[in-house]
């Protein structure tokens, strides 16, 4: 499923949309043929008729369309057409674009990179009614309200399409995980921009609700969405009403043609905001992400553990696993009969069935953890009453070498390993891959060929420092209100700072 950037709704197939790359509310463009640095990518723009055109990388130049230099030095654009032999001063980069007159609209730099310098810049796919109607009169609702409403504060902006906001009249189970996903995506969006401004001496965020009519005064579908995760990010002890302010844009006399805009204030935070900690605590049951003030004890402590792997004494076939039942430090996967490569079962363990969250729970216990794909714990009344019993859900493994070697690479290439303060350890090894042998050769194990029924035991050690199961690490983010940039803080910035009770 393709989602807009903008407003997040569905991007159907056929239908009319562009390929641009985002740089912090700003558009930059570069085309192809350029020397780009190593990361960076590009996009042909074209022009005709007072409309900017984007083609795809690769494209070819519509007929009709001329080609010109734009040669761009600090802030200043300048034109020269094509086979022109101006001299190019030292320091001014060369891109170009495909245009019809001199009259280039363009950005202020011709390069950006992807989000390997932490920076929020990505390739973004949007409608083209997103770009060329919604995104520009966003613009001009954040402009009109710095002038008017508040010129020294922080203003972000963002987009949301009211038809899944407020719910479509459809009930089929596809359309509500298709539903999920695109208010997922944006909830994400706004956790990013209200961690910046927590972690920035606050400010506001400007929301475009795509498609609400200006007749309808409605917005609790919006505080249904949004108020549960705004709480959670309140992560000093302030009360939601003292951080967060809503109300509609077209309340300020000067801003009634913006009907269809909130402006939500969030107010500054005491201490570090952190949008997703991207790690897990275990319980006896099941792991959660831990509180605020959870993970800002466990990293104060600075526990040294063994360092071991967890191990499961006098286990050596699926049989003996029957009394094993699930625990703080040790978890049981069903395997469920499928057709796919041992790559494909590798990457389904990780992604689909959360192996990396719970090698981030495990790490923190003492003597770490055991995650068993291929047991399952089932409904028994054995004893005359409601019990779970433990039974092989075996998986067939064609190539356990490959399986091993694939698995481990690809937890490594997941998580992130750090110590308390901060610096990375690329090269630790936190999980092992072993099997357990099946001797069942019932019909469950025959979903594939000519391999040995087993059941993959991940065993996880005990880290002296802290697990993140994505290679970002913790989200938490700031603003740069000169640069108009939000960045994430690495690592060792957001320790430092959560360590602390004020930002």
């Amino acid at each position: 499923m393709l989602l807009c950037d903008y407003c997040g709704n569905e991007i159907l197939p056929g239908s009319d949309r562009v390929t641009v790359y985002d740089k912090d509310e700003e558009v930059r463009y570069v085309a192809r043929g350029d020397h780009i640095p190593p990361g960076f990518k590009c996009v042909t723009v074209c022009m005709k008729d007072g409309c900017v055109k984007y083609l795809r990388a690769g494209s070819s130049v519509p007929v009709g369309f001329d080609i010109v230099s734009v040669y761009e030095k600090h802030r200043d654009i300048l034109l020269t057409k094509r086979r022109d032999t101006s001299h190019i001063q030292s320091g001014v980069q060369c891109v170009h674009v495909c245009v019809r007159s001199d009259a280039v609209p363009y950005s202020r730099e011709g390069y950006i990179t992807t989000s390997t310098d932490m920076r929020l810049t990505a390739e973004q796919v949007l409608h083209t009614e997103c770009l060329f109607e919604h995104s520009s009169r966003c613009e001009e609702a954040v402009r009109t309200f710095v002038q008017l409403v508040s010129s020294a504060s922080n203003v972000l902006s963002m987009g949301i399409d009211v038809s899944y906001l407020y719910g479509a009249a459809v009930h089929e189970k596809d359309a509500r995980k298709k539903k999920r996903e695109k208010r997922e995506n944006k909830i994400q969006e706004l956790s990013r921009n209200v961690s910046a401004l927590r972690n920035s001496n606050g400010g506001y965020v400007l929301i475009h609700l795509v498609g609400l009519v200006s007749a309808d005064f409605f917005t609790g579908a919006f505080d249904e969405f949004v108020d549960i995760k705004l709480n959670g990010l309140i992560q000093d002890g302030n009360m939601f009403s003292d951080v967060y302010k809503k109300q509609r844009l077209s309340t300020h006399t000067e801003l009634q043609c913006f009907h269809d805009f909130l402006s939500l204030f969030v107010s500054a935070a005491s201490s570090v905001t952190t949008s997703n900690f991207n790690t897990k605590i275990a319980l006896d049951d099941c792991i959660i992400e831990p509180t605020a003030e959870t993970l800002r004890s466990f990293l104060r402590t600075k526990r040294r553990l063994s360092e071991t792997f967890h191990r499961l004494s006098g286990i050596v076939s699926a049989d003996d696993l029957k009394h094993v039942h699930e625990s703080r430090s040790i978890e049981m996967k069903g395997h469920f009969l499928s057709k796919e490569s041992d790559e494909e079962l590798a990457c389904s363990i990780l992604n689909s069935f959360k192996l990396a969250e719970y090698i981030t729970a495990f790490t923190k216990l003492e003597g770490g953890g055991s995650y068993l794909y291929g047991v399952n714990e089932s409904s028994s009344t054995e004893h005359g009453y409601a019990s779970k019993t433990s039974r092989p859900d075996p998986v067939v493994i064609n190539n356990q070498d490959y399986l091993k070697k694939t698995l481990e690479q690809k937890i490594r290439d997941t998580i992130l390993v750090c110590d308390y303060d901060g610096n990375t350890l690329p090269d630790a090894n936190v999980a092992e891959v072993h099997f357990i042998p099946c001797m069942s050769h019932s019909k469950e194990t025959k979903d594939r060929h000519n391999g040995q029924p087993v059941i993959i035991h991940v065993s996880v050690r005990s880290v002296s420092g802290i697990v993140f199961y994505d290679k970002m690490g913790p989200l938490a983010y700031k603003y740069d209100n000169t640069q108009r940039l939000v960045t994430q803080m690495d690592i060792k910035e957001w320790i430092r700072a959560f360590l602390k009770t004020s930002v």
